[in-house]
């Protein structure tokens, strides 16, 4: 059984996916709170409260650049797994792969 084999069969295929949403809409809301908080103002679990630096809108900038990318890879592996699934036919629930379609040449 191969790495594609055991990825198929317990449903791991979808885990990146699932990160790199998580991780873009938490860059995203990172993101929103850096341009339209002033820096003064920002939440502690944020970092670069230094008063006087515009680094912030910078900051807010890429934290948006890196939501725009996780969010767009993943949903370019989504839409590769739910492509492959339907040529190889293993849209099953659960993870569990379909049996493979039998040919006609051994009839």
């Amino acid at each position: 059984m191969g790495r594609r084999d055991l990825t198929r069969v317990t449903g791991m295929k979808w885990l990146p996916v699932i990160l790199l949403a998580i991780v873009g809409v938490l860059a995203g809301i990172v993101a929103i709170e850096y341009l339209t908080v002033s820096i003064h103002a920002l939440p502690s679990w944020i970092p670069g409260r230094h008063p006087g630096r515009g680094h912030y809108h910078t900051r807010g900038a890429a934290a948006g650049l890196v939501a725009v990318v996780a969010l767009g890879f993943a949903g370019f592996l989504a839409y590769r797994i739910i492509r492959a699934d339907k040529v190889t036919g293993t849209t099953q629930p659960d993870g569990v792969v379909a049996p493979a379609p039998e040919s006609d040449s051994t009839k």
